[in-house]
């Protein structure tokens, strides 16, 4: 083996799988030195199971993790080798780079997170060391799901360590929020900025603190060399997260940076949604206190095509795994939840958005006014953001219509209801149908951790479309 990159986190190589004839990338983390034991212990448990996670993300423009393991104890991570420079060395070498060809990149990232926001898996670091770039125009992102702590100017807090690179850090989590699919839009955001300007949009202050307080501030100038990039690229870097669009919504639009940022309707788009299987019978929710729930009218879905056959695994050199040579893992001893799923496999499929009408029925809810649900993808998102430990508790509850918090009664009651999971992940919020008040039926499977027991549930959520917002209106409790 060859060694390609090495930090007092980690060591990578360049292999050889002699078995299947293939390079590979190895790396080893090294657990952070001085803590107890137990935390050591618990560390090791929680990249391990991180990286098994991270290894069920299948995309074009993803790195793919082959393999997890132990080498002394220690976790081994195995990855496929790319043969190819990153968007960091890029811009050393040639400075600032076209528009077109930061909207070509930004595009390809995009589809890439945007699969991994479909399968729960938050990547927390987006930023030009983790984009690689080939020869042929072949743009991937690595470090899906375990980057928790890597990069220059890594900030050290009183509990662990604040994941990501400042310079590309959304200002919500500047403020001490926790790492969300939209903190993933403005990094990008941050990151295509960079390629436009040589800089990120809060530069590249070598004070770290200093550097943070700039990104708490959230105040970005349109970038001088944006052109037909500058709108686009300018609501990915809004400081309020609501206000951002979904990263699915940001790779449309990327790929065609003069038009909206919105998804089209009812054009055909290249989406990466969750793989479907065969599903448990949907358990049936009790009676809402508030209304009576209106009986679900199926809507022909079509047939799903076979999933792709997994990859045969290979064994590779020192029972390893992997991550590129730019990026380090720092394992913290905080009691953050995982936040993928560790049960999703993503495949691509091409789907329609149904044409955009309001509701000629009123909806038998409160919930008087609400438009017509049209857009499948966003409200299997809005299920996904709901079930995921990472979301901020307030912004779930905001998922909530009233009907819905009414199962709780408050606010605290809510949140004294989820505290009780460790960890909180869902997966298959897909096959969805419209009821004929215009409402939606959303199947999804949701998985829980409590006291190191893992267990999973799959049922149904209503869906309503409230100012094209799509909010829950059922029972969420599982």
């Amino acid at each position: 083996m060859e060694t390609i990159g090495s930090g007092a986190m980690g060591v990578v190589w360049r292999a050889r799988d002699e078995r299947l004839e293939r390079v590979i990338a190895i790396k080893q983390l090294i657990i952070r030195p001085g803590l107890t034991p137990a935390k050591t212990e618990e560390a090791r448990r929680r990249a391990m199971r991180e990286a098994r996670i991270a290894a069920r993300l299948h995309h074009r423009n993803a790195v793919a993790l082959l393999d997890v393991a132990e080498h002394d104890g220690d976790p081994c991570l195995v990855m496929e080798f790319v043969n190819a420079r990153s968007l960091s060395a890029v811009i050393a070498e040639r400075g600032t780079l076209p528009p077109e060809q930061v909207a070509a990149i930004g595009s390809q990232v995009a589809a890439a997170l945007a699969a991994a926001h479909a399968a729960g898996i938050v990547h927390r670091d987006v930023k030009p060391g983790n984009i690689l770039l080939d020869d042929q125009g072949t743009v991937k992102i690595t470090d899906f799901g375990i980057s928790k702590a890597t990069g220059d100017h890594t900030i050290t807090t009183d509990t662990g360590v604040l994941a990501g690179t400042p310079a590309y850090l959304a200002p919500e989590l500047a403020r001490g929020q926790q790492p969300t699919t939209a903190s993933d839009v403005f990094s990008l955001g941050s990151t295509l900025y960079h390629a436009l300007e040589g800089t990120p949009p809060f530069g590249l202050n070598p004070n770290p603190l200093a550097l943070l307080h700039a990104v708490a501030n959230g105040d970005v100038k349109p970038p001088r060399n944006g052109g037909q990039l500058t709108s686009a690229l300018m609501t990915l870097l809004r400081t309020d997260p609501a206000e951002r669009p979904t990263m699915d919504e940001a790779a449309t639009t990327l790929a065609a940076p003069t038009a909206p940022m919105a998804v089209p309707s009812p054009t055909l788009l290249e989406r990466t949604v969750p793989a479907r299987r065969p599903a448990p019978p949907v358990q049936q929710r009790p009676a809402s206190p508030v209304r009576q729930p209106t009986p679900p009218a199926p809507a022909p879905t079509p047939a799903a095509p076979p999933p792709p056959r997994r990859g045969v695994l290979i064994g590779a050199a020192a029972a390893v795994a992997v991550l590129a040579a730019s990026v380090v893992l720092v394992l913290t001893t905080q009691g953050d939840k995982t936040t993928a799923n560790p049960n999703t496999e993503t495949r691509t499929v091409t789907v329609s958005n149904p044409p955009t009408e309001t509701s000629t029925t009123p909806p038998s809810t409160p919930n008087a006014g609400a438009a017509r649900v049209t857009n499948f993808s966003a409200a299997g998102e809005a299920v996904i953001a709901f079930y995921l430990s990472s979301t901020p508790a307030a912004q779930r509850w905001a998922l909530l219509t009233p009907n819905a918090q009414a199962y709780f009664g408050s606010k605290a009651e809510f949140d004294t209801y989820w505290a009780q999971y460790d960890y909180v992940a869902s997966e298959d919020a897909n096959q969805v149908t419209v009821n004929d008040d215009g409402s939606a039926n959303v199947p999804v499977t949701v998985i829980l951790t409590k006291d190191d027991q893992e267990s999973s549930d799959r049922f149904t959520v209503r869906v309503v479309n409230v100012a094209g917002k799509h909010m829950i209106d059922s029972d969420p409790r599982v």
